[in-house]
């Protein structure tokens, strides 16, 4: 018979002695299910079992129970993500990692920052979707419980871009990192939320590492930090955020639509989506930045007068036109075109039928500064002959929107073009100043020279808002036809885009002082200028004396041509406009030996005559003359409407200085392609050959 003193008294599971206050008698029918875990089949009635390995068998059941359920929420909901939290009895209880893989891992330490590995007192735990979205970029696993500076982690707790270019990719020495069988489907599971998530939204705005700065500004217009700024306009309850997309997500969809011109449907598949929201999204995001972002940066109200004269108006603008009054406001008005569908309303696709462009179209008037600064765009207006450029700045004026008149003072400034005709008296009779190209008067050919200078200082200052209306039109879908449902929304996204414009782009064109001074100089003086050449030219009957000029045959070249730098080039056009379109026009007038089609004179030495084809129409061309001498070139004249200019000069003089004087200098500078040769011309008829005059015909037959 076994002995019953305490020392017989074993536990079965460890093999301690036990006291009489910790002894479990497992022979009862309560404990069969433990002694079926120990092995013991049958028990006698003195085998106990210590209550601490009792409590640890029972709390194993528990741990047991909840990693089955977990198992089963995991295969059931592929996006689940298990907690990064562990009980000490799940530590306790995990098996030992020994399968080691070649994976680069890091963070073991939780005083240290596993980014830049610095030691803090104050340092962030690694959220466990960061750190799986880490190793899917870099190949780099930092294990669970890594912590990090808090300036490593932007507001959706990701990385930022500075500290993911700190981390070490995969190095060339095989690494090594110990799994158990637990981390490797935690892994597995974690990896297959990552991948069905970036496969269900295709582009992410609310992840601000998704997307790279080239991204941002393909799909919006607008930088990566210039659209967290557009962001910070939203509050908690400016636009309602839904399962299928959030605020940003919203203000993205309505960028994308504008940059890129996509419709509905294709941004449903890209955004993944419905259509029906997708409509809802760019409704909503217009609606908002119309109230709260648009008015900010664009209208008369978003800015002063004094602010317009003093930091967005170019230096050349005021030495120009400094004689008019001292610093007036100097705005560049014109009208842009909106294409629309034809219409079923026969009364509205009447009057939105532009004889002028032949198509239907809405007109808003753009308003801007002489640095490009977009003051602002109102309208749409009509397009039949009631909506003229002139009629609509007088509509503008009249129902003093914004409150332009209040913004405008005496002796302001205006530069139009001539389609504001009718309205310089309206804008006189308010004490506005108006510059205007002049109109070449009946049987005219050619504006005098004094007309010709007076244009080309106008042009100098409003070429800028053309320049406007195509940075505009660099938003797709208001270069596209626009829907006629989307009518009443035009002007919302033309004032949503040029707020864009304002806030986040840079001026087009503000000039140095110092530069712009000398050119309004310069400028000024030449407008007062006549030219000499041209008198010569009339005078001597040049034009006539068609014997006397000899073209220049392959072997001779006018070798006192003076060279000139592109600077130099500039300095004689005054503006870079004329010197594009001499590489185009140069290109056409080079026979197939590589020689200008230039003509001189025995008799008049240092002048040369060419003759240039019109860029416009086949049955024209102009006469030129140029007179030089080694040093520069020293007067020029041309038989086109503003050849007789000495303020610059026109595309056609400025093609043959252009090649003389630089470009034949050089090699390979034209790269014109000529896309002719692609197309077929029904002007090249075969010809046709009579059967009785071929060599084989049969005079029999």
């Amino acid at each position: 018979m076994p002995g019953t003193g305490p020392k017989h008294f074993l536990c079965l599971d460890c093999g301690k002695r036990t006291i009489p206050k910790e002894r479990l008698y497992v022979c009862r029918d309560t404990y069969s299910e433990y002694t079926e875990h120990l092995g013991k089949g049958h028990c006698d009635d003195n085998d106990v079992a210590c209550q601490k390995c009792f409590i640890r068998y029972k709390r194993s059941l528990k741990v047991s129970d909840s990693t089955k359920d977990n198992l089963a929420d995991t295969e059931n909901d592929p996006d689940y993500v298990p907690s990064a939290k562990k009980s000490r009895v799940e530590a306790h209880l995990k098996s030992p990692q020994n399968i080691p893989l070649p994976i680069l891992s890091s963070g073991n330490s939780h005083s240290t920052c596993c980014i830049c590995k610095k030691r803090s007192p104050k340092l962030l735990t690694v959220a466990t979707e960061s750190r799986y979205k880490l190793f899917v970029e870099k190949g780099h696993l930092l294990l669970s419980g890594s912590r990090c500076c808090c300036n490593h982690i932007d507001n959706d707790k990701y990385f930022k871009e500075e500290a993911l270019r700190l981390i070490k990719e995969d190095s060339i020495e095989e690494p090594k990192t110990f799994f158990n069988k637990s981390d490797i489907l935690s892994l597995i599971t974690h990896i297959r939320a990552i991948a069905i998530r970036n496969e269900k939204y295709r582009i992410d705005f609310d992840n601000r590492n998704t997307l790279n700065d080239i991204d941002y500004v393909t799909l919006t217009g607008i930088t990566k930090d210039d659209f967290e700024d557009l962001c910070s306009h939203l509050s908690s309850s400016s636009l309602r955020c839904t399962k299928n997309r959030s605020s940003r997500t919203c203000i993205a969809l309505l960028l994308v639509k504008l940059r890129t011109g996509m419709s509905n449907r294709l941004l449903s598949t890209l955004f993944n989506i419905g259509k029906s929201s997708i409509r809802r999204s760019i409704v909503s995001a217009r609606k908002f930045l119309a109230s709260n972002f648009t008015p900010r940066y664009v209208g008369f109200e978003h800015i002063s007068r004094e602010d317009v004269i003093h930091n967005h108006t170019r230096p050349l603008a005021q030495e120009l036109f400094s004689n008019i009054c001292q610093n007036p406001a100097i705005l560049v008005v014109d009208g842009t075109y909106i294409y629309i569908q034809k219409s079923n309303n026969f009364k509205f696709q009447r009057r939105s039928y532009s004889m002028h462009k032949h198509r239907p179209l809405v007109k808003p008037m753009v308003i801007v500064t002489t640095t490009g600064y977009i003051v602002s765009i109102l309208g749409p207006y009509l397009a039949d002959s009631k909506n003229n450029d002139a009629s609509i700045l007088e509509h503008n004026i009249s129902s003093n929107m914004e409150h332009m008149k209040d913004w405008l003072q005496e002796d302001d400034l205006l530069v139009v073009d001539r389609g504001f005709r009718d309205s310089l008296d309206f804008l006189n009779d308010l004490g506005l100043k108006c510059k205007m190209p002049p109109f070449l008067n009946r049987g005219q050919k050619q504006h005098p020279t004094e007309e010709a200078n007076s244009s080309r200082l106008i042009t100098k200052i409003r070429w800028i808002v053309e320049s406007v209306n195509g940075r505009l039109k660099q938003w797709k879908y208001l270069q596209n036809i626009v829907p006629n449902s989307q009518i009443p929304a035009i002007g919302d996204y033309l004032r949503l885009v040029a707020a864009l414009c304002n806030r986040y782009r840079t001026p087009l064109n503000t000039g140095s002082t110092e530069e712009d001074q000398r050119v309004a100089a310069k400028m000024k003086v030449l407008a007062a200028s006549t030219n000499t050449l041209q008198n010569r030219v009339q005078e001597e009957q040049l034009d006539r004396r068609t014997r006397e000029w000899k073209p220049l045959d392959g072997a001779t070249s006018v070798v006192e041509f003076p060279t000139l730098s592109e600077e130099e080039l500039r300095h004689i056009t005054i503006g870079v406009y004329q010197l594009k379109l001499a590489r185009f026009y140069a290109s056409e007038h080079l026979s197939e030996d590589g020689d200008f089609n230039i003509m001189v004179n025995d008799e008049e030495d240092g002048m040369l005559r060419a003759r240039i084809q019109s860029r416009h129409t086949s049955a024209r061309s102009y006469l030129l003359w140029i007179e030089y001498n080694p040093a520069l070139v020293t007067a020029w004249y041309c038989q086109c409407k503003v050849g007789s200019r000495v303020v610059g000069t026109c595309a056609h003089i400025s093609a043959v200085i252009w090649y003389l004087g630089y470009a034949r200098h050089l090699s390979g500078v034209f790269g014109v392609k000529d896309w002719s040769s692609y197309i077929e011309d029904a002007a090249n008829m075969p010809q046709l050959v009579d059967e009785s005059d071929s060599e084989n015909s049969d005079p029999e037959e």
